[in-house]
């Protein structure tokens, strides 16, 4: 009965053993950090956001062009960095973001966070301190930059994607509006090489890089990157006189853009020399063109490119190219003339004859007032004499009109130039402006960029910030209890404190175990040895139906489908679009694979935590037989068992007895040990008395290998006193004889 209620006993402890191990692996989630990490390292989580995340979402966005804002044009819209081997470049990229932040610091960092912050949630300590150890990240920036731009071929990426999209529109601006010249696609390209070659790029980059990363890694207080563009600028202007080597393109700066819009400005649309000739704007302009020798337009055409190169480089202040027209006046004075004597002899040979003597009278006092005659007397003779007659007049009013109207000398200044590029002289004077002082950017400058210039605090914070940074990013407490207010710290608190005693209590659940296998032990076995073995085996059985039930049904389980979102499902269209990779990865069973690797990984600390109650159980039970079968033997040598070959010493210190109550013998056994312990005591060389009634068992003899002899016991014989024989005779040891 006693046995039957204990094994029913160890059905409920099975349930209550099943309970505890529960709710134990469930608060060792939450109290020990080990459990997240394991998972977390058994799911290779972190090879799987690196490998199959990061890395999808790099090969992503580097197939459609990285956009970015070059801060070179306001007006232009972001700038897109393509690559001729996307995949190459992904690579890259990913590379440098393993350098910048490996996985095992990642991981690192993210134990460190979990060991600090649990003790500090459970209330076990008031303080945690997580060092992220930025500035070594940081001090590898520069090493990082100089590999990823050697991998990328990045300068010719930015050359081709950013410079020269860039230069196209300052030649547009500058070159094409304000001078004249003209640049075809490919000369843009190679100009843009030639300026911005790779290697100056380079040093640009990396002297940019090795100025900002000590600053931000603690090493300096400051930086200051400057970039010169002053014998970058000198390039361009030997490209643009390179460019004056085409007639078409010398003259069309020198005229076009320099002195045609300042001769158009002095001269009226139509102006009359007399006679009934008048002059054009356009055939003035014209007459300036035609004459002048190449000579004479070369000078003028990098005399403007020089003055214009010396502005923008600073050693002027302001940007102006005097013409000299004297000399051009005279000549195209007398082109002028030329031009006017052909348009007044059409004038007259248009003129009709004279049909009457009234007629050709009228025609000759017209002729005496320095008019053109009405008609013609006369034929060619008369157009002879009309030309004559006028001809000298019309060559002084021609001269005194060129004279009066053009200037000897015209002025090309800011104001001219800036008409020609839309009016927008302003481009061209932040230009100027880049080039003399250089891009600078100072630290200064990174908090103003910052900072919310509307907001004197802001400024402040990125101080702060930018401190931080430099002083090593630390995580403690305080940013914690910094930011909460006094009613919700002390609730915070409190939420330690409470769960720091629902931990403690935690204790308790092993007493509740014990407790009930304490009583199966008492209530199944008899004397030390049976409790022992039941308590033993009863833990031991639990345990192992735990850790078996465990794992045959944890396969049955579908965790990873209803705890895991199906983000697959919900991926946009447009989302699909932009990340095609990183959308088929979502989309694949692979995260839910990892989920399901990392809860198995919860299952087994579940699972291992019967493994020490089997090892203990076993443990127990075989030290409850051990000691059953010490205490069978001991009983056996106390009815009288004697050992042959073994002397009276040895068996009265080889005998001993159990104690009656650590006995499992029966009652009957109890009263035979009473009986044998009652009769004498029989000693060495004594006969036992005759036994009065039945017979009693004669006494086994033990052989010494411990199997039982069919001999009988003999008394020891009795010694003899040795006498002397009578041969013997009373001598010295020497030979005589004792007197």
């Amino acid at each position: 009965m006693r046995k039957l209620l204990a094994v029913l006993l160890a059905c409920l402890f099975l349930i209550l053993f099943f309970v505890s191990m529960t709710v134990n692996q469930v608060v060792d989630t939450a109290s020990k950090p080990d459990v997240i990490a394991g998972m977390l390292d058994d799911a290779d989580a972190y090879d799987y956001v690196y490998d199959n995340i990061v890395g999808n979402l790099i090969h992503d966005v580097v197939g459609q062009g990285i956009e970015f804002d070059s801060g070179l044009d306001e007006s232009a819209g972001p700038t897109v960095l393509t690559f001729d081997d996307s995949d190459a470049a992904a690579v890259a990229i990913i590379e440098l973001i393993e350098t910048l932040i490996p996985r095992e610091y990642v991981q690192e960092k993210l134990e460190e966070s979990l060991n600090g912050v649990f003790p500090y949630a459970q209330g076990g300590t008031d303080e945690f301190t997580i060092d992220l150890e930025v500035q070594e990240r940081v001090r590898s920036v520069p090493g990082a930059v100089r590999k990823v731009v050697t991998d990328l071929d990045l300068t010719e990426r930015l050359i081709s994607d950013l410079l020269v999209p860039q230069f196209g529109q300052f030649t547009d601006q500058v070159s094409t509006q304000a001078l004249g010249i003209e640049f075809t696609s490919q000369e843009l390209e190679d100009d843009a090489r030639l300026i911005f070659e790779a290697e100056w790029l380079e040093d640009q980059l990396f002297g940019a890089t090795d100025q900002i990363i000590p600053y931000f890694a603690g090493d300096a207080d400051s930086f200051n990157v400057v970039v010169q563009f002053d014998d970058r600028v000198v390039i361009v202007g030997q490209i643009l006189k390179d460019k004056l080597g085409s007639e078409d393109t010398l003259y069309n700066l020198v005229f076009a853009q320099v002195v045609d819009p300042l001769i158009q400005q002095q001269v009226e649309q139509l102006t009359s020399v007399g006679y009934g000739v008048a002059l054009t704007e356009d055939e003035v302009v014209e007459a300036f063109e035609i004459i002048a020798p190449r000579a004479w337009v070369q000078e003028q055409g990098l005399g403007v490119i020089d003055a214009l190169i010396d502005y923008l480089i600073g050693r002027t202040d302001v940007f102006e190219y005097t013409v000299d027209l004297s000399e051009r006046k005279t000549t195209a004075a007398e082109h002028l003339q030329d031009l006017a004597r052909r348009k007044l002899e059409s004038t007259v040979v248009s003129i009709p004859p004279c049909s009457s003597p009234a007629d050709a009278l009228a025609a000759t006092q017209d002729l005496v007032s320095q008019q053109i005659p009405r008609c013609i007397a006369g034929g060619q003779s008369a157009v002879s004499l009309v030309l004559d007659a006028f001809g000298d007049a019309l060559d002084a009013q021609v001269a005194s009109f060129v004279e009066s109207r053009i200037p000897s000398q015209i002025s090309y200044s800011q104001a001219d130039l800036g008409a020609q590029v839309s009016g927008d002289f302003g481009m061209i004077e932040d230009l100027r402006t880049h080039v003399i002082k250089g891009i600078r950017f100072t630290d200064q400058d990174l908090i103003d960029a910052m900072a919310d210039e509307n907001n004197p605090e802001s400024r402040a914070d990125a101080e702060q910030t930018l401190k931080i940074l430099a002083d090593g990013v630390i995580i403690t407490e305080e940013h914690i209890t910094d930011n909460l207010e006094p009613e919700a710290l002390q609730q915070f608190n409190d939420a330690r404190n409470y769960a720091g005693t629902a931990l403690s209590v935690r204790r308790l659940l092993w007493v509740l175990i014990l407790i009930p296998l304490f009583v199966i032990a008492l209530i199944g076995g008899r004397g030390w040895p049976g409790r022992l073995k039941w308590a033993g085996g009863v833990a031991a059985v639990c345990a192992l139906i735990v850790y078996g039930g465990i794992a045959v049904a944890w396969p049955f389980n579908d965790a990873a489908q209803e705890y895991v979102s199906d983000y697959g499902a919900e991926v946009s269209y447009e989302f699909r679009a932009d990340y095609p990779r990183l959308s088929a990865e979502l989309e694949s069973p692979e995260l839910t694979e990892r989920f399901e690797r990392a809860m198995n990984s919860w299952q087994q600390g579940w699972r291992n935590q019967t493994i020490p109650w089997i090892i203990g159980g076993i443990a127990t039970w075989i030290a409850g037989f051990v000691l059953g079968l010490g205490s069978k033997r001991g009983i056996s040598r106390g009815l009288g068992t004697v050992y042959k070959s073994s002397s009276a010493e040895e068996k009265a210190a080889t005998a001993f007895s159990i104690p009656e109550k650590w006995s499992d013998d029966t009652e009957e056994a109890r009263a035979d040990a009473q009986i044998l312990a009652d009769e004498p005591e029989i000693l060495d060389g004594e006969q036992a008395p005759p036994a009065s009634g039945d017979d009693e068992p004669e006494p086994t003899v033990v052989q010494s290998d411990g199997e039982p002899s069919d001999e009988k016991p003999e008394s020891p014989p009795a010694e003899k006193e040795e006498q002397p024989s009578d041969n013997e005779s009373d001598e010295k040891p020497d030979g005589s004889s004792i007197g």
